[in-house]
């Protein structure tokens, strides 16, 4: 339940594009291996974000599979994201990794790609 509610917690941070939250809930060393063929730092996410370069109408997720290993948990699913400004919608596989860090959880790592798009 933990990691769920870590999981609900960024996805709503990153639609909001809340810099703060994601400061707290991504590692320092975070790194994601992004929909768009690159390999992006927090630092690099953050500022996008910022930007307003990344950024998505709706978010939703549904997790598959989370698998702890001590310290670190593996959540594997799909989401579907809307972006602007057209609309596109599109349908995405999913890993994230969480690492416990005194009495919370981080997320150290992430992949995503897409498995298809479709227009509004």
């Amino acid at each position: 339940s933990e990691i769920r509610k870590v999981e609900q917690q960024a996805c709503a941070a990153f639609l909001q594009a809340d810099i703060a939250v994601l400061e707290r809930l991504w590692a320092d060393d975070y790194a994601v291996n992004s929909p768009l063929q690159k390999v992006f730092e927090k630092k690099q996410v953050i500022e996008n974000l910022r930007l307003g370069r990344i950024r998505h109408l709706a978010l939703d997720f549904e997790i598959e599979s989370m698998k702890r290993h001590g310290d670190v948990v593996i959540v594997m699913g799909r989401d579907r994201v809307i972006d602007p400004p057209d609309g596109v919608v599109s349908h995405r596989r999913f890993t994230n990794i969480w690492k416990r860090e005194g009495q919370g959880w981080r997320s150290i790592g992430r992949h995503a790609h897409v498995v298809s798009r479709e227009p509004k």
